[in-house]
């Protein structure tokens, strides 16, 4: 049987992860054992994680096992903790031994994009954000104005109102 790339890297993964357990990724305080990740065994794990959300997709059983894996618990938590944390990574990559890859690519960055919920999210906010604030400046922009514009048209009648005075005073006194 001809094994393919991923076939390859599933294996490679498998039997690296196979070499990780609570024992090697321990460490004691106050008289009891806890987990701590090492570094080889964090570098594992987002080895597993970029190969099962680079292939499968959200809906696929690989991706959704991944999604369940609580990876704070491989540092601080008891054994029964960390195993079953362990149990389900494991379990994720395993499965794609016997799944072919899901995930289509198009190879076409715009389409990706275009495709991407959280794109259509940020530039939606964008927008709104934009209009509200160009629709709250043009208000307040508008209402100065029009305070501008009623104080102007106060002085004016302020103003008529004494030429009108001075006017008739003038009138008064030529008769």
């Amino acid at each position: 049987m001809n094994k393919t790339k991923n076939d390859l890297i599933v294996s490679a993964l498998i039997d690296e992860g196979n070499k990780y357990d609570f024992d090697n990724n321990k460490y004691y305080a106050y008289g009891e054992v806890f987990s701590r990740a090492t570094t080889e065994f964090l570098s594992w794990v987002s080895k597993v994680e970029d190969f099962i959300s680079s292939n499968y997709s959200e809906s696929s059983g690989p991706y959704k096992m991944l999604q369940s894996v609580n990876k704070a618990k491989f540092s601080g938590y008891y054994k029964y903790e960390f195993d079953a944390e362990l149990t389900k990574l494991k379990g994720a990559i395993k499965s794609c031994e016997n799944l072919k890859p899901n995930r289509i690519t198009t190879g076409d960055k715009i389409i990706e994009l275009i495709k991407n919920p959280f794109f259509w999210t940020v530039l939606v906010i964008g927008i709104s954000a934009s209009y509200k604030l160009g629709f709250d400046n043009g208000n307040t922009k508008y209402e100065n104005e029009k305070i501008e514009l009623n104080k102007q048209n106060i002085l004016l009648k302020d103003s008529l109102q004494l030429i009108k005075k001075l006017n008739s005073k003038l009138n008064y006194r030529q008769k």
